[in-house]
């Protein structure tokens, strides 16, 4: 049993282990009749017994549980046409879910091309259906109240969010597809919604790293699909024509950035260096413009929470897909991407002056930087396309 004194949300935590004692116990006072039945020859007939006394229905809400009826009772005919997925953060109509500038809309967003360049229809559900233009291409959007018309006249769909708040979409949704983007919010402010999410109407979850998934694991015993940051690498790709080989590029990851910034640059003129630290900022257009003029990337990004670190940061991946060399503060989700000395370089976070030193070692050794670079280009194609993240959005999914 869960050490109770020693964690945060001690009633939801509380609530999750007894509903775990008394899975158990239901299971085995259902699972002795239908043994006796099997042994009789009457396990052709469970599924009439089942409905009678409201078994099967018990046992549909969980998949764990529904093991018995795979077993023991004829399976339904199930539709053959696809499924309709609709993914949203829509609390309110404040909250509409239409952010600007937001790394989880931005995977929302390549979620649903990735679907539909497979055939599925999907949608992002919004307040109103409206959103502001920032990426590099836009997905359908649609409203709440559009939404809800649609999933009364069509009950094969697939209703997915990252954000356990997001009330006006999840009212509308009977089952729910959870992928876990940052633990900051779910290991606390979002925890006891999360619990109930479980206990009413999650029935998959995936994560964006082996952390998250290790968390959900170990917290609601269930198996967690890993979905790492998705990318359309047909757009985020390299372009060496606008490669200058002493731009080092960085983005403002708080107060504290432009100091970095600063004891970089002096211990880079010390060294007998000329580079040009160039702030990537704007539209996604603009972010990918700027990636691809950099001959290396330092990720500042020190994370949102002191143990957990960040998801994992999207920005990584997306000047890696670009062609810029990686340098990175150690921090969780970074490790998720970066092999250090293979495809980008990690050091301590808060130690401006190994990264510095890092940095002068790699433009006193050019043959380093391209080494990284080609091994950073590998991997994206390799493991990080809309073809390497499919298998794992059909598990997740069930399509």
């Amino acid at each position: 049993m869960t050490l109770f004194w020693r964690t945060r949300k001690v009633a939801s935590k509380i609530r999750m282990d007894l509903s775990h004692i008394f899975k158990f116990i239901v299971m085995d006072i259902i699972d002795a009749p239908i043994k006796m039945l099997q042994m009789l020859g009457l396990q052709s007939h469970m599924k009439d017994i089942a409905k009678k006394v409201g078994i099967l229905r018990f046992y549909q809400k969980d998949p764990i549980k529904f093991e018995i009826q795979n077993k023991y009772v004829d399976k339904q005919s199930t539709d053959s046409t696809k499924p309709v997925i609709f993914i949203s953060a829509c609390e309110n109509a404040k909250e509409h879910g239409g952010y600007k500038y937001n790394g989880g809309i931005n995977e929302y967003n390549s979620l649903i091309k990735l679907l539909r360049n497979r055939g599925y229809e999907a949608y992002i559900v919004t307040y109103d259906g409206k959103y502001d233009e920032w990426l590099l291409d836009h997905q359908p959007h649609i409203s709440i109240a559009d939404f809800r018309r649609r999933i009364k006249s069509n009950p094969n769909v697939r209703c997915v969010t990252s954000w356990a708040i997001s009330k006006a979409f999840i009212r509308e949704c009977k089952k729910l597809y959870f992928w876990d983007m940052e633990l900051l919010y779910t290991n606390s402010q979002h925890f006891s919604t999360i619990s109930g999410l479980y206990r009413k109407k999650i029935v998959k979850t995936a994560s964006i790293s082996r952390t998250i998934q290790a968390w959900h694991m170990a917290n609601f015993g269930k198996a967690c699909t890993i979905i790492p940051n998705l990318l359309d690498t047909d757009k985020w790709k390299a372009d060496e024509t606008k490669r200058i080989f002493n731009r080092v590029g960085y983005m403002n990851e708080g107060k504290f950035t432009e100091h970095h910034i600063a004891i970089l640059n002096d211990k880079a003129k010390a060294a007998g260096l000329d580079i040009d630290f160039f702030q990537i900022k704007g539209e996604t257009k603009e972010v990918l413009n700027g990636m691809q003029s950099c001959n290396l990337f330092i990720s500042m990004n020190q994370g949102k929470d002191a143990l957990w670190g960040e998801g994992c940061p999207r920005t990584i991946i997306e000047a890696m897909s670009a062609g810029a060399v990686i340098l990175a503060y150690d921090i969780i989700g970074n490790r998720e991407m970066i092999h250090h000395s293979f495809n980008g370089l990690i050091v301590p976070r808060h130690r401006t002056d190994i990264l510095s030193d890092t940095l002068i070692n790699l433009y006193q050794e050019p043959s380093e930087i391209i080494r990284l670079r080609e091994n950073g280009q590998n991997i994206i194609q390799s493991c990080h396309t809309f073809e390497a993240r499919w298998p794992a959005i059909k598990e997740f999914l069930e399509l």
